[in-house]
């Protein structure tokens, strides 16, 4: 869970405050114009952090995969085992029609495969795999930092 500075705001809230403001900025590549905004809006920084950095991928790839996707549903208790057809579907690989929202470049559909994997391996096991976990979120931030320059 995000931890709130001492305006009673997260990094995360930040960023997910910006991008309800302007959803322009979600689609694109570079994050320069929210780095600028993030030092605007805090004087007392010279610099961005890398955990801002950080949070802004994090940010900025889970609102896309939730567009995407029409939001992340919640799950309960009655769907936490993930079934043989809900693993098999995880595991094939996707196809993408060519619609307007299918991923344009091989690093956004490198980004949506890590998702999808991120999204696998915490429905298997969050405590056992939390070091997979771990590095698949360091690879899609990567990856989306590529994407940015």
């Amino acid at each position: 869970m995000a931890k709130a500075k001492g305006n009673g705001e997260s990094v995360s809230g930040y960023f997910r405050r910006v991008f309800a403001e302007n959803p322009k900025l979600l689609q694109g590549r570079s994050n320069q114009v929210l780095l600028d905004r993030w030092l605007k809006d805090h004087p007392h920084e010279t610099e961005v952090p890398q955990k801002v950095r950080a949070n802004l991928s994090n940010v900025k790839s889970l609102l896309r995969q939730e567009a995407r996707k029409g939001g992340r549903p919640k799950q309960t208790a009655a769907t936490s085992e993930p079934t043989g057809a809900q693993m098999a579907e995880h595991s094939a690989p996707k196809q993408t029609a060519a619609t307007n929202d299918a991923p344009t470049s091989p690093l956004e559909q490198l980004e949506e495969q890590i998702d999808d994997c991120l999204a696998l391996a915490k429905s298997l096991d969050r405590d056992r795999l939390s070091h997979v976990i771990s590095m698949l979120r360091h690879a899609r931030n990567l990856v989306v930092w590529e994407q940015g320059k």
